[in-house]
């Protein structure tokens, strides 16, 4: 190489170097801009009461927590929000000050400049919660001592509260106060301080799935300032990208939760929401939520999907169902002593006011508020375990056991139950749903070792007539339906039967037999050292 050539290359190399160390430096710069404070005027009334919080050292972390909000920057202090006139609820004068101030600012005092916001929150279930809790929740009326809901329930289901202006719900269960930032409602541990637990694991099923991962994994790396109306800059999406976010095709944020819902699966029936919350069909509401899913996924993995989480709640549906038949067939043998079991939109009945005394009880409601709660999320929100364990064998095991106490206290349609030893009698308990293959692609093994496809006589044919069912009551759409037929029609290949297993399929096999060999030969050794 001559002096020229290596000069050459010299320049080049310190060129590139130059370059990637100007980005380092730019993206330093750039965070560094986002971590300053923004710049403020403090005046008026706000000056005030911020000159008397600090100097007696009253709530002044918040006041940091202001100084840092787009709130702050445009003007709006602590005067614009807690303004009050005499005679409203929570009007006070601050010790040694005659400034008359609001100490509980609602929806109604946010409506001023945000009122889109405030309808659209208003027009979500959401705005239902404490509603709920207090009007329907009998296993709190009637099970807890109320002081237990105070910094348990309510603590959540505030976020719907009813204040005595007339203004329902609770803006900074989300955007905490004082700060109200926007990035902060887009974490998905922020719908997780509620969306947890047993009867709704909302956020535990989103950190098992797929999406969880991705952004466990690169959530640091995520631009959460961007401007509300744009779609979402992520690689993969959060609580509010599906539920609230602008999309592609839906150019347009919503505070309305409901906005993209189209099953009421956390209700003891799955039922299709109607046009009330959102105004618009369950139908427009898929068509919304497929437009977020289409950001990232194909239409044929989408439909796929959202199509066998739909049979999997017209799958619960009919396992609930069973659940209050086989109860109300113990009830009339005298089992248990509630007067009567009736639930789950049958009718309002004495059952949730005088119930949960006994085991049965117990069992039966878990299989609407948590086991069956989770089957339907984990299916919906790609949570395996969710849908698996947590799920479906949970509500299979509950129904076994109300099945099982039947037998033991002599009701003859249990007895005969328990012991028969035909391997399908779960299966025969209900009405089945299925659909050919599934939405990860297509496998040559996954349906070999379903054997239940091959023991129950018209499998397919079945349960072909049971969608239908549900197709013509009009509990799912047209191109749903569509699609269903072109994959019953091509059941074969979905199923993946026709196809020949890998080369290493016998050798897998073979040493999988090998392992039980070991297996056998050890618990003998180990049996012999027990003797």
């Amino acid at each position: 190489m001559d002096t020229v050539t290596g000069q050459k290359w010299l320049i080049g190399i310190f060129s590139v170097l130059l370059i990637v160390v100007l980005i380092i430096v730019a993206g330093v710069e750039m965070r560094k801009t986002r971590l300053e404070r923004p710049e403020i005027e403090i005046s008026g009334t706000t000056e005030e009461c911020i000159g008397c919080h600090v100097k007696k050292g009253v709530a002044v972390k918040l006041i940091d927590e202001w100084k840092w909000s787009e709130h702050a920057e445009k003007g709006i202090g602590c005067y614009e929000c807690h303004e009050a006139e005499e005679g409203e609820f929570d009007a006070m004068k601050c010790p040694e000050s005659n400034i008359l101030i609001a100490k509980h600012p609602t929806p109604g005092d946010c409506r001023e400049c945000h009122e889109r916001q405030v309808k659209e929150f208003a027009n979500s279930k959401h705005v239902l919660s404490q509603a709920f809790m207090a009007l329907k929740g009998s296993d709190r009326n009637v099970f807890e001592p109320p002081v237990t809901t105070k910094h348990g329930c309510e603590q959540c289901h505030h976020i719907g509260n009813y204040w005595p202006d007339k203004s329902i719900g609770e803006c900074d269960a989300c955007h905490s106060k004082h700060r109200f930032d926007i990035a902060q409602a887009r974490h998905s541990e922020t719908c997780g301080e509620c969306h947890i637990g047993p009867d709704h694991p909302h956020i535990e099923i989103f950190l098992e799935s797929k999406h969880g991962n991705f952004y466990s994994t690169f959530a640091d790396e995520y631009d959460w300032d961007y401007k509300p109306g744009e779609p979402v800059p992520f690689g993969a999406p959060t609580c509010a990208t599906c539920h609230m976010s602008a999309t592609g095709t839906y150019k347009q944020f919503t505070h309305n939760v409901s906005d993209r819902l189209t099953w009421e699966s956390q209700a003891p029936f799955s039922v299709r929401t109607q046009e009330y919350w959102g105004g618009i069909s369950w139908q427009e509401k898929r068509e919304r939520m497929e437009g977020v899913c289409y950001q990232c996924h194909s239409q044929s993995f989408v439909d796929r999907y959202l199509l066998t989480a739909d049979l999997a709640n017209l799958q619960y549906n009919e396992i609930w169902e069973t659940t209050i038949d086989w109860m109300k067939k113990l009830r009339e043998h005298k089992v248990f002593k509630t007067d009567v079991f009736e639930f789950g939109g049958k009718a309002i009945t004495s059952w949730p006011m005088v119930g949960y005394d006994e085991e049965l009880e117990h069992i039966a409601y878990r299989n609407w508020h948590h086991e069956g709660r989770r089957f339907r999320h984990g299916a919906e929100m790609m949570g395996a375990d969710y849908t698996q364990w947590h799920g479906i064998w949970e509500l299979q095991e509950n129904l076994t056991k109300i099945i099982q106490v039947g037998a033991e206290h002599g009701v003859p349609e249990a007895k005969r139950w328990l012991v028969a030893k035909d391997p399908d009698k779960f299966m025969k308990l209900y009405p089945l749903y299925d659909i050919p293959g599934g939405s990860w692609g297509p496998s040559a093994m996954a349906m070999r070792g379903n054997m239940v496809l091959d023991r129950i006589p018209n499998y397919w044919e079945t349960v072909r007539s049971n969608v239908k069912t549900a197709y013509d009551n009009g509990l799912l759409t047209e191109k749903q339906w569509e699609l269903y037929s072109d994959l019953y029609e091509n059941r074969e290949i979905e199923t993946g039967r026709q196809y020949e297993l890998p080369e290493l399929h016998d050798e897998l096999m073979e040493n999988l037999t090998i392992d039980l060999k070991q297996l056998y030969e050890q618990q003998k050794v180990d049996l012999i050292l027990m003797k």
